[in-house]
């Protein structure tokens, strides 16, 4: 597990990391901007040197056996002091610098406690994913581990009191739902502590409480998921807005090609109302929110053009449903405007219209709907959607 989870999370960091240093190397005093790096490159520090892979190549390297695993733990309490630490500067304006040397002290102390714990413990055997299973009862072990995850613990408690309560006080979407995912993470950081706590515990009490298969993938399982959802947590204010302008985008000009076939028909009937008929298709992609108002002002513009070629007696056989009703009235008139004959009974009514542009164009949407089964509507083809405007 840990071969493929670790990975995937120093990628996807990586990929954060170099979209995040631009903006800083720009503005380096702005110390969220700072904190924010901080953390994305410890994300990519930790579950990189988790990885089996580079575990092993760093021991051998370095000759000290498990020299790695203090290493990303390092990465992951520099990752939890840095979340801190930005979530304060996005919490509170001007957080004094009392705040952060709390934070900063305990850090500190935090990373000295583990380095003599770590190699006073003889482990003298380099092991990736069955560390804690071997030498989850080593003398200073216990020790270590409790440092460790004593700090985490903390931090992460603070990481979720900040992410939430600053999560209900701001009005920004992506920011607090990017919040809510944060607090999310921290759970899951705190199910791995709890996890690992009890584990190391019940060793040093002389129990096995938990298999050592199942053991050896719960630090992946829970670490991989808190971590994705931080990240993903702390990036979306940024590119969130940009997928949901895409998403409307995309949804403008799928109702802009739906709307082809209505008004295929009526400019066929009247090509008067057409500002640019010759529009091309990649004209519609470059600026689709104008290209869908001309497309709803220019089937209204025909509808209106076709009135005097209602036909009441089209009205009452197409039945009781009013968009199947126009669908086959606007059909029949184009086609009787087209052989130049007038109907021999006027249908007078019309759609009432919505309130705005959204409204109107759902309205016309239900109609273009209709098309097919009106009487003698032909469906545009493949190719007329191609040259569509």
């Amino acid at each position: 597990m840990s071969k493929v989870v670790y990975p995937v999370v120093a990628f996807l960091a990586l990929i954060a990391l170099a979209y995040k240093i631009p903006p800083l190397v720009r503005d380096p005093r702005n110390p969220a901007r700072r904190a924010l790096v901080a953390m994305l490159a410890c994300l990519v520090w930790a579950p990189a040197v988790n990885t089996p892979f580079v575990y092993v190549r760093f021991d051998e390297l370095t000759g000290v056996p498990n020299l790695a695993r203090l290493i990303a733990h390092y990465g992951i309490i520099g990752f939890a002091v840095s979340v801190q630490l930005l979530l304060l500067h996005w919490t509170v304006e001007n957080p004094p610098r009392r705040s952060t040397g709390i934070r900063l002290l305990a850090v500190a102390a935090a990373v000295v406690a583990m380095a003599v714990f770590f190699f006073l413990a003889p482990l003298d055997t380099s092991l990736t994913s069955e560390f804690t299973i071997r030498y989850g009862d080593a003398p200073y072990m216990a020790q270590y581990m409790l440092v460790y995850l004593g700090y985490f613990v903390l931090a992460l408690f603070d990481i979720l009191r900040l992410s939430w309560r600053f999560a209900g006080r701001t009005g920004q979407r992506f920011l607090r739902v990017g919040l809510r995912l944060v607090s999310f993470g921290a759970v899951f950081g705190l199910a791995y502590c709890l996890e690992k706590g009890f584990y190391i515990a019940a060793r040093n009490a002389g129990y096995e409480p938990i298999p050592a298969d199942v053991q050896q993938q719960m630090s992946p399982l829970l670490t991989g998921p808190g971590c994705v959802l931080m990240l993903i947590g702390f990036t979306i204010p940024s590119w969130g807005p940009r997928v949901a302008a895409g998403g409307v985008w995309l949804r403008r000009l799928r109702t802009y090609r739906r709307l082809y076939p209505l008004w295929k028909l009526l400019y066929d009937a009247t090509p008067e109302i057409a500002l640019d008929p010759g529009q091309s298709r990649l004209g519609a992609m470059r600026d689709v929110e104008y290209r869908l108002v001309r497309r709803v002002v220019e089937i209204r513009d025909g509808w209106l053009a076709l009135r005097p070629y209602f036909d009441a007696r089209v009205a009452r056989a197409a039945g009781d449903q009013e968009d199947r009703v126009h669908a086959a009235v606007l059909v029949a008139a184009a086609e009787a405007k087209a052989r130049g004959e007038e109907p021999a009974e006027r249908y007078s009514a019309d759609p009432q219209g919505g309130t705005d542009i959204a409204e109107e164009t759902a309205q016309l949407l239900r109609v273009a709907r209709h098309l097919r089964g009106a009487g003698g509507a032909r469906p545009a083809t493949g190719e007329e959607l191609e040259v569509s405007r």
